[in-house]
């Protein structure tokens, strides 16, 4: 008589012998296939536009926008009195931007939010300022009427160790953010909306 251990196992190798058997001789079995492997697609890199000089303007529809004067600062002193600082590791970039309506209808002024600064691989956005002695951005408010010229001065905190030369000033009319991710020296700008670009040295 066979110990119950191997008995199991001697019908477990006839079993599985059968399955085999009727397996390979029935027609309708359906062979296993290959699942693919899905190689991760290559993501497209596009160049920022040939960036233009300070003090070139550019026209977005009817509005003509120039970047017309660089300064830093590593303190100011605010319109209510009091002197501001830098963050840690900062200092402050300010940038002159200048809006003429050359159409022949009112137009609004663009957010502040629709500007930003590139350097390395960080998008750098405009934060409150309210310098003394000079005209806010973000108080310019709207309409600018034809033929109506306005400006104001827009702060970036940038890092300490920053060049000019190092730095873009941008502008999205019709987004706020450069891209979701960077690989500098090419910024992925956002597909199909324009982009203004200026060197700030």
């Amino acid at each position: 008589m066979f110990p119950i251990k191997k008995l199991r196992l001697f019908l477990f190798i006839i079993l599985s012998y059968i399955t085999a058997c009727s397996s390979a001789s029935d027609p309708t079995a359906v062979p296993a296939t290959a699942i693919p492997t899905i190689l991760p697609t290559a993501t497209a890199t596009r160049v920022p536009p040939t960036p233009s000089s300070s003090n070139d303007p550019i026209l977005w529809d009817d509005l003509q926008v120039t970047m017309d004067q660089v300064e830093i600062t590593q303190e100011y002193v605010t319109e209510f009195g009091p002197t501001r600082n830098p963050p840690e590791g900062k200092k402050f970039l300010w940038v002159r931007i200048r809006l003429q309506n050359t159409g022949q209808v009112e137009m609004n002024v663009p957010d502040f939010t629709h500007f930003s600064v590139l350097y390395a691989a960080t998008e750098i956005k405009p934060i409150y300022g309210h310098r003394n002695g000079y005209t806010d951005y973000t108080t310019l408010g709207s309409p600018i009427f034809p033929e109506q010229e306005v400006d104001g001065w827009l702060r970036f905190d940038i890092p300490a160790a920053a060049e000019l030369r190092e730095l873009l000033f941008v502008f999205l009319p019709e987004s706020v953010q450069v891209g979701s991710s960077f690989s500098s020296p090419n910024y992925p700008y956002a597909e199909d909306k324009p982009t203004y670009v200026w060197d700030l040295e």
